[in-house]
């Protein structure tokens, strides 16, 4: 059975609100890029040693605080783009550029970001932005002309604070799914200069997170969905209507989720990772009906609220976890 261990932890001045891992640099490990309750938004370096350490190599102190964010190469340039949505009502394209973080764009978006995605909708070399507003609005832009540039305008039933690309082998663009407080999932996908619900599905209880990654090892992504903050729904997005895998109940409220591959020769071919807010961390699998909890570690004493990502922190090939707790950052391993 797999293991999760604490590898190493980071203690910052002020609250961390949004943590991802992505490389930034090019040199194959993954930065830990964050965002913190003041608005500043940093990039660092995992570097090799007992203990590992964390080095800082670029942030921006400039920024209104952030709402959402997210990473992909938004202009084609071959390099990945930092997007990120303020308080102020903004969206701001970011470039890192050696030890600095560049804003690029700055796009008014007339109401505050709820959550946002940067990925392919359009099967070309640049990624677009989609992002969702607390007027119920979703929005998607593409990079024209050196600047975002406004693609689509969807006005939907209920506000949208959680949402993901899906993703299909062989297909080279995405869909993306949402959840509102409904209890509705849904699948929308950009096509003619519009953005059209594909399929939808009805979960008990309201839909505050959303999660999609591949668990079973088929061509399309599965959509994991959080409802009545402890209520986790398997969807497969394979079939039409959509429909139930499988459901597992937590001991406590869910705050953040996420899909990947933590081990291999497990029940599934992904895992579900799976963060509470007493920082309890679980990765789930799932087999026939049921989904299973494999392996478990609380990080903090007390905590009520976490976040998690996950990517390769030393370029070994292995898939590390970071979470956020606070002002807390824990780096943890899976060994099997």
């Amino acid at each position: 059975m797999p293991e999760l261990s604490i590898k190493s932890d980071f203690s910052f001045k002020e609250p961390i609100t949004g943590i991802e891992l992505y490389d930034l640099t090019g040199d194959g490990r993954d930065n830990l890029i964050l965002c913190t309750v003041e608005g500043n938004l940093r990039v660092y370096d995992f570097i090799d040693g007992e203990p590992i350490k964390l080095e800082e190599i670029a942030r921006s102190d400039e920024l209104a605080p952030i709402a959402a964010f997210d990473m992909g190469d938004t202009d084609g340039d071959g390099t990945p783009n930092i997007v990120v949505g303020g308080l102020d009502n903004k969206l701001r394209v970011l470039r890192f550029d050696e030890d600095s973080l560049i804003v690029e764009d700055c796009t008014p978006l007339g109401s505050l970001p709820t959550s946002l995605i940067v990925t392919n909708v359009m099967a070309d070399d640049k990624k677009e932005v989609i992002v969702s507003t607390n007027d119920k609005a979703l929005r998607c832009y593409g990079w024209f002309g050196g600047c975002l540039d406004k693609l689509a305008h969807k006005v939907v039933e209920r506000p949208v604070f959680s949402m993901e690309a899906l993703n299909s082998k062989g297909i080279s663009y995405s869909r993306f799914a949402f959840g509102d407080d409904t209890g509705h999932v849904y699948i929308y996908q950009y096509q003619d200069d519009r953005l059209h619900e594909i399929s939808k599905i009805q979960i008990k209880g309201e839909v505050t997170l959303v999660s999609t990654g591949n668990i079973t090892g088929g061509r399309v992504d599965e959509i994991m969905g959080i409802s009545n903050e402890r209520d986790i729904s398997l969807i497969s997005a394979a079939t039409k209507p959509l429909s139930v895998l499988a459901r597992i109940h937590a001991p406590g409220k869910i705050t953040s989720l996420r899909a990947g591959t933590f081990y291999h020769d497990g029940r599934s071919a992904g895992q579900m990772l799976v963060s509470q807010g007493d920082s309890k961390i679980s990765i789930l699998s799932y087999e026939g009906v049921q989904i299973y909890e494999d392996v478990t570690i609380q990080t903090a004493k007390k905590a009520v609220e976490s976040k998690i990502a996950h990517g390769d922190t030393d370029g070994n090939g292995q898939t590390d976890i970071v979470q956020s707790v606070g002002n807390s950052i824990y780096l943890l391993t899976v060994e099997t």
